[in-house]
């Protein structure tokens, strides 16, 4: 089968090598932090170190979150898109997993049953590990690569964006109940939640390679586009898996609220009752996610969803660059969300 330009082989390589360069500034971050406190550096490492495994353990199963191979490989392709070559955008790979790794924890510790989770000094030291992992890792990142002081500013700037928009996305999921949540409204978090620091490493990658910012907003909003869609994939795949996160949490996701408003009154009300008994029943989750991968929704979610595929094509189409890395992005969309509910999911 072609692989591309980028193949396994390549994206095995860019994972190791990401692997070495966050063990690298993690050990930097852990002798700045514990400067003056004895025994500090290998308590403050080795804290770093566990949290960044654990991220690498759960990417790689392939759960309900980005894995590693767009993660890491959407700069390298825009990059190449851009330049030619990948690989002078591997710092930007290891900024989108440095953010990933630091937004998966603090995402946990403000969902459901985030108060018994934030009990305990135990899960204090977590929250503090994700803000340096999210904030000085990035920064000593940003502050040591050999690039234009311009360049740096504008390195910067991207990271900061995709924080305060992935925030008030989260809070935006946070605040939203299903019986009030409109698919236009669902889209809105999602385009901060996951879309924002997709933006951010697309965007980031177009600068590196020196492109103007036309083009850089042009990667931005690919980016956020690629998002929403990994962001669908991993609510789809959080149902076909049987974990039932979701559901557990209460979350009104795109999938639930499409299946709601294609109900009549009486039916929805009925359906909202069991979304929020899901919450605490197996069964309940169980009902629900058999009504939301029905095959009497996949026509119409297929229908709604298509329009966001064809946005990110789209958005590919204009902006063009080097053949082979632009036919990989393509690629990498149509394996995002490639399948409607209750079908396996392409692995991404």
């Amino acid at each position: 089968m072609d692989e591309g330009v980028f193949g396994r082989a390549a994206r095995d390589r860019a994972i190791a090598e990401v692997e070495v360069e966050m063990a690298r500034l993690c050990e930097l971050l852990a002798e700045g932090l514990a400067m003056g406190v004895d025994g500090g550096r290998e308590m403050v490492g080795g804290a770093m170190s566990e949290f960044l495994v654990e991220f690498f353990d759960l990417v790689r199963a392939e759960g309900s979150r980005p894995g590693l191979k767009e993660v890491i490989t959407l700069p390298l392709l825009v990059h190449g898109a851009e330049a030619g070559e990948p690989g002078p955008a591997m710092p930007v790979a290891v900024l989108h997993l440095l953010w990933w790794a630091s937004a998966r924890h603090l995402d946990d510790l403000t969902g459901a049953g985030a108060a018994q989770s934030l009990a305990g000094a135990a899960a204090g030291g977590r929250v503090l590990t994700a803000l340096a992992v999210g904030g000085q890792l990035p920064g000593r990142l940003i502050a040591g690569m050999p690039v234009g002081a311009a360049v740096r500013a504008a390195l910067s700037d991207e990271l900061s964006r995709a924080w305060v928009d992935a925030v008030d996305g989260r809070l935006r999921h946070l605040a939203e109940r299903a019986q009030y949540a409109t698919p236009e409204s669902v889209l809105r978090g999602y385009e901060g939640r996951t879309g924002a620091p997709y933006a951010m490493a697309a965007a980031s990658a177009a600068r590196l390679a020196g492109a103007d910012d036309h083009r850089v907003a042009g990667w931005r909003a690919y980016g956020r586009a690629l998002g929403v869609l990994c962001r669908l994939a991993d609510d789809q795949r959080d149902l076909v898996s049987g974990r039932h996160e979701g559901l557990a949490g209460g979350a009104a996701t795109y999938l639930l609220v499409h299946l709601l408003a294609g109900l009549p009154p009486a039916r929805r009300r009925e359906v909202l009752a069991l979304h929020a008994a899901a919450r605490r029943s197996a069964s309940a989750r169980a009902e629900m996610a058999s009504l939301m991968l029905g095959e009497e929704v996949a026509e119409s979610y297929a229908a709604s969803v298509a329009p966001l595929v064809d946005r990110a094509h789209g958005l590919l189409d204009m902006l063009g660059g080097h053949p082979g890395f632009v036919r990989e992005l393509h690629r990498v969309v149509d394996g995002t969300v490639g399948h409607p509910p209750g079908l396996p999911l392409a692995v991404t």
